[in-house]
């Protein structure tokens, strides 16, 4: 095909239009002339050439030659640019490309998932290392949908059995019984016991004999072949239990790649089930990695379950690890550090839940980071080249263990038996529990996060908190050490370290369950009952709720969160509602005009129900909460709509200040952000972006400089004898401009965001008011903490029934516990043991009241 020239009628001959436009004048005389006047065209370039002469001669008469005419720069590219295509190289191809091809082509506006789970930027040779760039183009897989591409009989009728023999696997794994008992840490421990008897009697039991059963007890017995009797099993049992397995196909291939190189990879889920402990070991078996010992409380280890289980890979150990307070058992706890080191030293994969139990109330329990400190210890002391890290977080639709709502409302735990655990399953069997979406965060080298935290700590110099329990305004953090081995064998948490490394092994912790939190994909039962519980506790109808669970998501994406789920928003929420149950969400249909209505259970135990799957949604919105509550305090914003309300002003620094608060009475409750970030830093971002959204409005106010004429003159002396002084400050100014902040009440939008913003942490900051009401009322001498607690519990229990409380589900107990510790924190109260008696007081009668006032007032604001 040839190609068009200018001849053409979308390339017309520019010299015909040159032409056609000079002739449009009046011409007389014949020629190119018009008269005296007239200039021919090509003197223009010379007339043009003289004025500029002229004017540069009396620029020079007038300035001299100290200022420089400015070089066209620009105009020269252009130029060049422009000569490098002549019009009659341009073809009507090129023209009719130009027409037709957008610059926004189709695959900009494409809108792919979020990938969660990448690495922190503090360990940037783990982000290289593990890429995954070509994981993020990957998408999702049902693992409950097996893969049989062959055509045969056997493949046929034998589905499951032909799946489950394509995934056995020659893994080995040994029995370290023999290394545990003949090191000489345990030796030493087993000395150490028979040198502390008392009275010299003889016990029941000798020292090596009960090391023995401890360890028999405690060890796994997995093998390769009975995982996969266990997983053709499952095959057949889940499908009718689960709608889908969902895991993320990128995921699986960083997290093998990972395992295949030979070091120890540590697995370290959030605990929401018990099915945490065979679902993992179910998706490893189906991708061919190798399945890794689970460590499991001891509770489960009952007659058929817990050999199961211990077949499956689980050790058990006890939750307390030391029988009688006040004395450690120091054989059972270095059986249980040489058990996990020598299990690590031979290349194998653990799995421990940070969190410890499973978490009752739906959101991230602070970790307990026992079992992390023994793999700290292992690496530090050489045992092991490295470790790797996998975060990991799993949410399902619906829970399979029931609700905690009894636990949350004071009545006890119920054990673990083998008759209640085959009620349990013969209940399972008889509903459907939606799908479970499992997400495996990006391996980082333990290793390189220590190294990266040592490195850190001589750069950056943390200050200690004050008498008050806060930081200095102008202070960073404090960047803790790594851990260094002590050789004693007597402390779980990776020996006596001390408490310097103690935060150290805590800092990575929360670094892990951060990770996690940030990563775990939201259910379609969490973001309906979010909904009804934050926007529209009276009801609303179903075109509505829609609505609003489309800007969820929509929220949801912008923070880089996913979702685990799809479909159209009406029917999301009807099944989500379904899966839920009538107990929970009431669906009534007014007969007048056939609209559907949403509403939650008024009855307290359902609604602390709801608030366990509503719970999960708050992590994204934490910050934006904790910003919007200081605002609302230091402003004197009014919630419930007060005609002609008009609010204060609020310096930035004011709203931190009050906003670092309410991260100290919350933070037992929530890790705010990552251990590796600054939190004030983290606050100020939040406020700016809502600055941004115009939610807050910045004005500029003149006002008196609060430094003393005397002090400024020293100040002014100071600076004339440093080398660094500036020397155009303006120093004789008595006025200073203070940027203040103000909300946007003009705008409902703007109002109605901060109100939502509020409601997120509205309960706990209720459960904290009725703890400290109760501190300062009722505890004038030292008490019973259960005592105490109870009688907090039974306080936030009476305001529900006389419908004091704004929020119902601010009596969960975890909240009121974590509200306790958090006073504790704030040396409002001290909590203490007497012998086996764990106390409670005040911290100083005298001196707390003003300070516990403070909170008071701040919690009365706040909590609605």
């Amino acid at each position: 095909m040839t190609t068009q020239r200018a001849t053409d009628p979308l390339t017309p001959n520019m010299q015909a239009v040159f032409a056609k436009w000079e002739g449009q004048g009046p011409r007389t005389g014949g020629g190119d002339t018009m008269g005296e006047s007239q200039i021919k065209w090509d003197q223009v370039g010379q007339l043009a050439e003289k004025i500029t002469q002229e004017g540069r001669s009396k620029w020079r008469e007038r300035y001299g030659d100290s200022v420089r005419p400015m070089a066209h720069r620009r105009a020269k590219q252009r130029s060049r640019r422009q000569a490098t295509l002549s019009t009659e190289e341009v073809t009507s191809n090129v023209i009719a490309e130009f027409k037709s091809k957008p610059i926004i082509t189709p695959e900009t506006l494409m809108v792919t998932r979020p990938y969660t789970g990448k690495v922190c930027s503090c360990m940037p040779n783990s982000r290289v290392d593990f890429n995954t760039v070509e994981a993020v183009k990957m998408g999702f897989k049902n693992i409950l949908d097996l893969e049989m591409r062959g055509k045969n009989w056997k493949e046929k009728y034998f589905t499951n059995i032909v799946y489950a023999v394509r995934r056995q696997t020659s893994y080995v794994y040994p029995d370290v019984s023999s290394a545990v008992l003949c090191h000489s840490r345990v030796r030493e421990a087993i000395c150490q016991e028979k040198a502390e008897s008392s009275d010299g009697s003889k016990k029941a039991i000798s020292p090596q004999k009960r090391a023995k059963r401890i360890l028999e007890v405690m060890k796994s017995t997995i093998t390769g072949k009975f995982t996969g009797i266990v997983a053709w099993i499952l095959i057949k049992i889940f499908p009718s239990l689960l709608q889908a397995i969902l895991v993320h196909k990128g995921q699986m291939d960083v997290v093998k790649k990972a395992s295949e190189r030979g070091l120890p990879v540590i697995y370290l889920p959030l605990h929401r089930s018990h099915l945490d402990y065979v679902l993992l070991t179910f998706i490893f078996w189906h991708y061919k990695i190798k399945c890794p010992y689970v460590a499991a409380g001891i509770n489960l280890n009952i007659p058929v379950f817990g050999s199961i289980m211990k077949s499956l890979g689980g050790f058990f150990i006890r939750r307390k690890l030391d029988k009688s307070n006040g004395r450690k058992d120091v054989v059972y706890r270095s059986i249980l550090h040489i058990y996990i080191e020598e299990l690590l030293k031979r290349g194998q994969s653990v799995e421990f839940f940070l969190e410890g139990g499973r978490s009752r109330s739906g959101k991230t329990c602070i970790p307990k980071a026992g079992l992390l400190s023994i793999i700290k210890e292992t690496l530090s002391s050489g045992q092991v080249e490295d470790v790797y890290i996998v975060p990991v977080s799993i949410n399902y639709e619906k829970l399979m263990d029931g609700n905690f709502s009894r636990e949350q409302l004071g009545l006890p735990k119920k054990p673990e038996t083998f008759i209640g655990a085959l009620q349990a399953l013969l209940n399972v069997c008889r509903t459907r529990y939606g799908s479970v979406r499992v997400d495996f965060c990006q391996p980082f080298s333990l290793k390189e996060y220590l190294q990266n935290t040592q490195s850190g700590q001589s750069s950056v110099q943390g200050s200690e908190p004050n008498s008050d329990g806060e930081l200095s305004a102008d202070s960073d953090p404090p960047t803790p050490r790594v851990i260094q081995r002590l050789g004693s064998v007597s402390s779980l948490y990776g020996t006596d370290i001390g408490e310097e490394n103690r935060q150290v092994v805590m800092a990575l912790a929360e670094h892990i369950t951060y990770t996690s939190t940030n990563s775990t994909a939201l259910m379609s039962t969490n973001l309906l009952a979010f909904l009804l519980l934050k926007k529209h506790r009276q009801g609303v109808d179903k075109g509505q709720l829609a609505s609003d669970l489309k800007w969820l998501i929509s929220e949801l994406k912008v923070r880089q969160r996913d979702v685990g789920f799809s479909g159209e928003p009406e029917t999301v929420v009807h099944y989500a509602s379904l899966l839920l149950g009538e107990n929970l969400v009431t669906r009534t249909i007014e007969s007048s005009s056939s609209v559907e209505f949403y509403k939650s259970s008024t009855e307290l135990s359902a609604i602390v129900e709801l608030s366990y799957y509503s719970n999960a949604v708050l992590s994204p919105f934490l910050l934006e909460s904790v910003i919007s509550c200081a605002i609302i305090y230091r402003c004197e914003v009014s919630l419930d709509n007060t005609p002609g309300h008009v609010t204060c002003s609020a310096t930035n620094e004011e709203i931190l200040e009050t906003a670092v608060k309410i991260c100290r009475l919350l933070g037992h409750e929530f890790t705010f952000v990552s251990p590796c970030k600054c939190l004030e830093e983290a606050l100020s971002d939040v406020l700016d972006q809502m600055i941004c959204m115009e939610i807050v409005q910045v004005k500029e106010t003149l006002c008196e400089d609060q430094y003393s004429t005397y002090e400024k003159s020293w100040a002014q002396r100071l600076s004339a004898n440093m080398a660094w002084a500036e020397e155009d400050d303006d120093d004789d100014d008595d006025l200073i401009f203070q940027q203040t902040c103000q909300v946007n009440i003009d705008r409902p939008d703007c109002m109605e965001k901060l109100k939502f913003y509020h409601q997120v942490l509205a309960p706990f900051l209720e459960s904290c008011y009725v703890t400290a009401c109760q501190i300062n009322t009722c505890l004038h001498s030292q008490i019973l903490e259960s005592e105490f607690l109870h009688h907090i519990h039974f306080e936030a229990k009476r305001r529900v029934i006389d419908n004091l409380a704004l929020y119902e589900e601010s009596v969960v107990l975890d909240s009121l516990k974590n509200s306790l510790k958090s006073f504790s924190d704030l040396k409002i109260i001290d909590v203490y043991c007497v012998g086996n008696l764990r106390m409670v007081e005040l911290h100083d009668h005298f001196e707390v009241k003003e300070k516990l006032n403070k909170y008071l007032e701040l919690l009365e604001v706040l909590k609605g």
